[in-house]
């Protein structure tokens, strides 16, 4: 049974982590799966609780370390690893540095191709450093149409090495009815940086609450960030508190979703937002800005609305339609139906095992 070491440097909420557990939870038995993750909550519990404490393996939060490294070298030979496979920006520079050292064939998935907030210099060294892995790169798994098409036109990959393999989530019993009477509530899952652009969400908002013929609505965003504080203190000083509420980070947000009517998304850039897909599953129609990743799953009009990046007014203009009950059941039901067609689970964790044994046969 071939042995795989999966590398993440982030274990705490988030969508990578969450794909990662979801990968792990439906890969097919025929491999043995081990995991190099940072002692974050919630996920490094999880994924001991799947796979128990002794196929966890230490890294960092967020950082690169030699010692680290050397650690992982002598992990990967000591457990007779055939495969590893590196999840993000920060686990691929230790997997395909581990690819040289050991001479393990490596993974990598992007998820995302994150130079939106870098400067010409700095996304040029990026773009360099990632055309030198790409060398100790076995196959790159492109979680989105959009992300490879990406990828492409930056030049760093040969398009022989890049898998498109699209993002699954579970989908649930599908809920009863919307929630009862009331304002139109929206969810939002929300990390407060640049790429996520908290921001917007306040200025639609603002346009929303502008606007007398908006109906009552309130906008409830989950995640936590650095700029988490700054953006309390936005909605507090723009009278704002009484239709958005950042409530901070979840550990459950299915919940919050099956308690809204729709799902708001305001990012610059994605690769594929397991946030969105999941809020799909839950048959919520989505309100998201019109980029890489969200438009590979909200197509035309089938399954929501997408609006122009920074674009407040359209934003709003979006959500305003969706006070249309007889819109939001059409577009919600779409969703549902696209998940379960082209984003589930078992079919994303078949296709990345598949994509594991041709890498391994070329061995």
């Amino acid at each position: 049974m071939p042995s795989l070491l999966e590398i993440t440097v982030r274990a705490d909420i988030g969508g990578g982590p969450e794909h990662l557990y979801q990968l792990l939870a439906h890969l097919p038995g025929r491999f043995e799966a081990h995991v190099a993750c940072p002692d974050d909550r919630p996920y490094r519990q999880r994924f001991t609780d799947l796979l128990g404490a002794g196929r966890i393996v230490d890294v960092p939060h967020r950082a690169f370390s030699l010692a680290a490294l050397r650690r992982l070298a002598r992990e990967v030979r000591a457990r007779d690893v055939a495969l590893i496979h590196c999840h993000g920006k920060g686990a691929g520079l230790y997997g395909r540095l581990l690819a040289v050292l050991t001479g393990r064939p490596c993974v990598h998935t992007f998820h995302g191709l994150h130079v939106g907030d870098y400067g010409a210099a700095k996304r040029l060294a990026y773009l360099g450093l990632e055309a030198l892995l790409g060398r100790a790169t076995a196959a790159a798994v492109c979680v989105s149409q959009g992300e490879r098409d990406q990828i492409l036109r930056a030049g760093f990959l040969p398009r022989s090495k890049l898998h498109v393999v699209e993002n699954g989530v579970e989908t649930p019993p599908l809920r009863a009815s919307e929630p009862p009477a009331g304002p139109l509530r929206l969810v939002a899952v929300n990390r407060y940086d640049v790429q996520k652009n908290p921001e917007l969400i306040l200025d639609i908002a603002a346009a929303l609450k502008a606007d007398p013929a908006m109906p009552a609505f309130r906008i409830t965003v989950l995640g936590t960030g650095e700029r988490l504080a700054a953006c309390r203190e936005a909605v507090a000083r723009r009278g704002l508190a009484d239709c958005v509420d950042l409530a901070g980070p979840s550990t459950a947000p299915r919940a919050a979703f099956r308690a809204a009517h729709a799902f708001l998304s305001t990012s610059r850039w994605e690769g594929m937002p397991m946030a969105v897909l999941e809020a799909m599953s839950e048959g919520l129609p989505v309100v998201a800005t019109d980029v890489v990743g969200n438009r590979d799953v909200v197509a035309g009009e089938v399954s929501g609305l997408l609006f122009a990046t920074e674009n407040a007014a359209a934003g709003a203009a979006a959500i305003r339609r969706l006070a249309d009950p007889a819109l939001r059941a059409r577009l919600g039901a779409a969703a549902r139906r696209v998940v379960e067609e082209r984003f589930s689970v078992t079919r994303m964790a078949e296709r990345t095992a598949d994509l594991y044994d041709a890498v391994l046969a070329r061995r």
